[in-house]
């Protein structure tokens, strides 16, 4: 069999990752020696490679941003403090290699190589919470590892691989179920509070992302928190997507797409840097959140039902505005004011996405959608009556 350029390209790119699987898989080098650094390198180089064999017009400037703000911060604030400064320099490079393959893997719209950079990229945040010491990343490197080989190697032997849609159809159902995923991961979080339990009222949603809560390192609350948050993550993603085709053209579909590029990039940020890690890292992620969010609310025109939802969202984001001001200055306390309406605005916002994903619904829900739904929701009641029993 003859093979073509772009599987030359990915031919190599795989002989180099099996380097960088010799220097860190199978030799097993420390973080802190020249082999770990080999591997790095190999695998920046394989990284190179398997983009080279893409052929792709133009890469969206946005997608790699959305991608580089929070994995550059997790490396840069999380990982290279733990490695020599030479090798945490290579995986900060790997890292924005990672962003931009990731962005390239996008534009090609194939599905199996899509999949295939997408878990390599969970599998390398996976090993850095394993560098980091996290309890049980360790264990699910191989799986994810092993799923981005074979999704490469599917879309390395078909030559006419399955392309999808540059704009979600299905923006309405699965806006509903990855966005139901995460509140139920949000309750499972409050509910695993250690110790006295978690008060809505009283605390921030961020504390449970916290890595040390009261004596425990590394909560389960804190797993929970932070897949909850990247669902969420996805779910907004995948309703920004869908308007920002919708809306190509003019200042308005610009800001759109670099308000939910901001939005994007800010909820993962908040996700992958817990606020008990690096205070500044966790905020600068909570404005990007907001400013993107936005954003895409101005972008959205203040016609109909976006007239209502922005006077609310605006009048909700004013006061919690003056209840920071109003505590700073010692006029109030900071519970309950600042975490209700923190509460407050999460919730209206995340009601706001998901009926801009019921107006703008391109897909019904399927008989599978519905039993899903049911499955989440019946685990949050069966948690809910469980922990006040």
């Amino acid at each position: 069999m003859r093979m073509t350029g772009r599987q030359l390209w990915m031919m190599a790119g795989f002989v180099a990752a099996g380097a960088g699987d010799w220097f860190l898989a199978i030799k097993g080098s420390p973080k802190g020696s020249p082999g770990f650094l080999y591997g790095v390198l190999c695998f920046s180089l394989a990284q190179l490679l398997w983009m080279a064999g893409q052929r792709v017009a133009r890469l969206d400037g946005r997608i790699f941003c959305a991608a580089a703000v929070p994995l550059g911060l997790f490396v840069w604030v999380r990982v290279y403090p733990e490695l020599p400064p030479l090798t945490g320099l290579a995986v900060c490079v790997y890292a924005l290699l990672s962003a931009v393959s990731f962005t390239v893997a996008l534009a090609t719209r194939r599905v199996w190589y899509t999949w295939g950079v997408s878990l390599l990229l969970i599998s390398d945040i996976l090993i850095g919470g394993r560098l980091l010491h996290a309890p049980g990343c360790g264990s699910l490197v191989g799986p994810t590892y092993l799923g981005a080989e074979l999704c490469l190697l599917a879309s390395f032997f078909l030559k006419r691989e399955k392309r999808y849609a540059r704009a979600p159809k299905n923006v309405w159902p699965v806006a509903v179920l990855v966005g139901t995923g995460s509140f139920v991961l949000f309750l499972l979080a409050a509910l695993c509070y250690p110790r006295g339990g978690y008060n809505p009222l009283r605390q921030m949603l961020s504390v449970l992302g916290r890595t040390f809560i009261r004596g425990i390192e590394y909560p389960l609350c804190h797993y929970l928190f932070t897949v909850g948050l990247l669902l969420a993550a996805v779910a907004t993603a995948h309703v920004w997507v869908y308007l920002a085709h919708a809306m190509r053209t003019g200042w308005r579909g610009r800001l759109l797409a670099w308000g939910a590029a901001a939005n994007v990039a800010g909820l993962c940020a908040i996700a992958l840097i817990p606020e008990n890690v690096n205070g500044f890292a966790h905020n600068v992620g909570c404005h990007l959140a907001a400013i993107g969010g936005a954003g895409v609310l101005f972008a959205r025109g203040w016609h109909g039902a976006d007239r209502v939802w922005g006077c609310v969202l605006v009048g909700v984001v004013s006061l919690f505005s003056a209840c920071l001001l109003l505590h700073a200055a010692r006029v109030i306390p900071f519970s309950p004011w600042v975490p209700t309406f923190q509460k407050l605005l999460i919730v209206l916002f995340a009601a706001w996405v998901g009926d801009i994903a019921r107006r703008e619904r391109t897909a019904p829900f399927r008989v599978w959608h519905v039993a899903v739904l049911a499955l989440l929701l019946s685990i949050a009641l069966i948690a809910v009556v469980v922990s006040r029993g």
